[in-house]
């Protein structure tokens, strides 16, 4: 989007050591926030390979309920707030019906893109190429872009703000900060990637240290932005595209 500039903000190294002493503080809530995930995600995997793609594409938003919890705690932890265990079962109750509404949103786009990388891979030639080539990107633009929405659905400093205006601030900060965030998602992939060797780490620690890692990463690149959006809008900024803060 035209004028809005690059926010500065922790690097990825600072992040990650900062998620790193969040998790060995916080373990004692973030591992049953993860467990509780985790055991809906082997349900799941379950339920895929037992039965068929159909019935795996209306599970798969079920794991947006519990992911909520664990995100939540994340930005918790990384707004430097108290943290106890029953805010796990807070989050779900006060996000998990629209969380459950966006898995859904996030279930059928996945669908739809991957179906359409699978038909262009076998139409082949120029526009076999070109639709999977836009349906790739379209896959990994969702990967990045959900880094941020997650975090800052459930950013204690942002409950006020309708959805809405929440969505709006993480597509921002993807536009901002393409490279910046396409890094920490790529980093995050591989992290994910590199713990299904050992599964239990799928179970218990990996998804919520990627959480954190988000948190961390990306709430400090949003209040910047935010502010530089604020003075921008009320003239203390170049509207003429003048970087951010």
């Amino acid at each position: 989007m035209a004028g809005v500039g690059r926010p500065r903000g922790p690097g990825l190294a600072a992040a990650i050591r900062a998620a790193a002493y969040d998790f060995y503080y916080q373990s004692i809530r973030l591992v049953p926030a993860n467990l509780l995930w985790g055991l809906a995600f082997l349900a799941w995997l379950i339920v895929a390979v037992s039965t068929g793609p159909l019935v795996t594409l209306v599970t798969a938003p079920l794991l947006a309920v519990p992911w909520v919890g664990v995100v939540r705690l994340a930005a918790l932890t990384a707004r430097d707030q108290d943290v106890v265990l029953s805010d796990i079962w807070t989050a779900i109750r006060r996000y998990g019906l629209g969380a459950l509404a966006i898995g859904v949103v996030v279930a059928l786009a996945v669908a739809i893109l991957a179906s359409n990388a699978f038909l262009g891979a076998n139409l082949g030639g120029p526009v076999g190429w070109a639709l999977t080539t836009l349906s790739l990107t379209g896959l990994v633009a969702l990967w990045v872009l959900s880094w941020p929405f997650w975090v800052l659905l459930v950013d204690p400093e942002r409950e006020d703000r309708p959805l809405r205006s929440r969505a709006r601030l993480a597509a921002l900060l993807v536009v901002a900060a393409p490279g910046r965030l396409a890094w920490m998602s790529l980093v995050l992939a591989l992290l994910l990637l590199v713990s299904t060797v050992a599964f239990v780490a799928v179970l218990t620690i990996a998804p919520a240290f990627a959480a954190l890692v988000s948190a961390r990463y990306c709430l400090p690149l949003s209040d910047r932005l935010e502010r530089w959006l604020e003075q921008r809008d009320a003239g203390g900024g170049d509207r003429r595209g003048t970087a951010a803060p």
